[in-house]
């Protein structure tokens, strides 16, 4: 049958057959356009659905905005509306539909004061407020003229993990950067057969001296200028602990950096044994402390200080003087009870900035007027304590105490007027009138009580004899 049709159309005349043929592949063409149009369609249909699926696995989305006034979003995508955790309305009854209502300060302000202009790329980071909270968002896009209105269309991308990370990973290297700075650990070897001293070679990068000494104990190394002089006798110290004895040792000492400059080291050694007991070696590491011993001392000072003057404050006050008699008890004490003269008027006539600045004068006059092992403290509002060591002749001691009150009576100075001044002072002898701090005060205070009664401006002794006060002759 299909030889009968073949031979029907070839016996066809030929402008018949060609016209047959070219609508044959006009046909097979048509067809095969349209299935690779849906074919297409499909593609993309499946693309989109894959980007859909990706941004919404990141946390992505599509957002166009006008760039003037509130930001007013005039389209989102799906993947947008998802990451905020909103839909349409929740979006536009929290916020207005705005994209800058949605940032979190001070990014809302900053973004809008950029004044984007037509033509502008934009990436940056900002905060956006979510239904889950605060996020980090990465906004990425163009500045395009839409019917004479600036429109923002851009990517929005979630970075808020990758925020996190590298504010871990940053503070992490902060972390280590600080660790090395504080350590800038050495470590050494000393081999006492042949009596040499080994440093690691980072040794130079920080302190001054050689990572080879010869000869170290013999020559009298530990004695050399790159320990402190004040350290050196301990520094041999240690090492005859370590060698002979075969102890551990941790000690602080100060040691001379690559500037000439002493710094606090922390030094950990541990001898090293042979089977019979024998140490053979020291081995060991140096670690920078000096940051780390300021520091605490800087803590310690603001602890023990008045903030105003930056005397002793009176807790200080009192365990200095109790150290200088636990330690001290065959030597003398003179201890004054300082009490500024009518000083509610200095206040009430120029005002306390003034009264503070007559006690920080006060007590500038006190320490440059007496020695740095006296101790100088204030214990209350313009109440003072000196304690003068070691002070024993009678006549010292009324030089000391005329020392004081010439001292108390000096002016102040405060914005062109001249403050008048003057103190009245108890005096309490150690260990004559008290061995204790409590005892030692309260004889003073019997003292001071007895000037402020004769007139002030004076100072009195007490007198533990016959249990009275009796004011000095000058």
């Amino acid at each position: 049958m299909s030889v009968y049709i073949l031979k029907g159309i070839l016996d066809l005349p030929n402008p018949v057959i060609v016209t047959i043929s070219l609508s044959v592949f006009l046909v097979i063409g048509l067809a095969v356009f349209v299935y690779y149009m849906w074919r297409n369609q499909e593609r993309s249909a499946e693309v989109a659905r894959e980007v859909q699926n990706i941004t919404n696995e990141i946390g992505a989305g599509v957002v166009e905005f006008i760039a003037q006034g509130d930001g007013f979003i005039t389209y989102a995508s799906k993947g947008f509306y998802n990451f905020a955790g909103y839909d349409y309305d929740e979006m536009k009854g929290l916020f207005g539909n705005s994209f800058y209502k949605m940032l979190e300060e001070p990014f809302n302000e900053q973004f809008k004061a950029n004044k984007i202009k037509p033509g502008q790329q934009i990436k940056t980071e900002l905060q956006i407020r979510t239904r889950e909270g605060v996020k980090w968002i990465l906004l990425s896009g163009n500045a395009l003229l839409k019917k004479k209105v600036c429109m923002v269309s851009a990517v929005v991308l979630d970075i808020t993990n990758d925020k996190i990370l590298s504010e871990k990973v940053a503070l992490q290297k902060e972390r280590y950067r600080l660790v090395t700075e504080l350590s800038n650990d050495v470590i050494f070897d000393y081999d006492i057969a042949e009596d040499i001293m080994n440093m690691s070679e980072n040794y130079t990068a920080f302190y001054s001296g050689n990572t080879m000494i010869k000869d170290f104990l013999a020559e009298g190394h530990t004695n050399d200028p790159f320990i402190c002089p004040e350290d050196t006798e301990r520094f041999a110290e240690l090492f005859r602990i370590l060698v002979s004895m075969g102890e551990k040792v941790d000690e602080q000492l100060r040691i001379q950096n690559i500037n000439g400059n002493y710094v606090w080291c922390r030094l950990i050694a541990m001898p090293v044994k042979d089977q019979y007991g024998m140490v053979k070696e020291v081995i060991g590491k140096i670690i920078n402390i000096d940051l780390h011993k300021k520091e605490l001392a800087r803590l310690e000072t603001k602890a023990m200080r008045d903030p105003l003057t930056g005397a002793l404050n009176k807790e200080y006050t009192k365990i200095f003087i109790e150290r200088y008699m636990d330690e001290n008890p065959d030597k003398n004490g003179m201890l004054f009870v300082v009490d500024i003269d009518k000083f509610k008027e200095v206040n009430d006539t120029y005002g306390h900035i003034a009264g503070d600045t007559v006690i920080i004068e006060v007590i500038k006059a006190i320490t440059k007027s007496f020695r740095s092992s006296d101790i100088v403290g204030r214990i209350g509002g313009d109440e003072f304590v000196v304690f003068a060591c070691n002070v024993q002749k009678k006549e010292d001691q009324i030089k000391q105490a005329k020392k004081l009150q010439d001292v108390l009576r000096q002016p102040v100075e405060f914005n062109g007027k001249v403050i008048h001044k003057s103190a009245s002072i108890g005096i309490a002898m150690f260990p004559d009138h008290g061995t204790t701090y409590q005892e030692l005060v309260e004889c003073a205070d019997k003292a001071l009580y007895a000037v402020k009664g004769s007139g002030r401006d004076a100072f009195i002794m007490y007198d533990g004899s016959n249990e009275r006060v009796k004011k000095d002759q000058e």
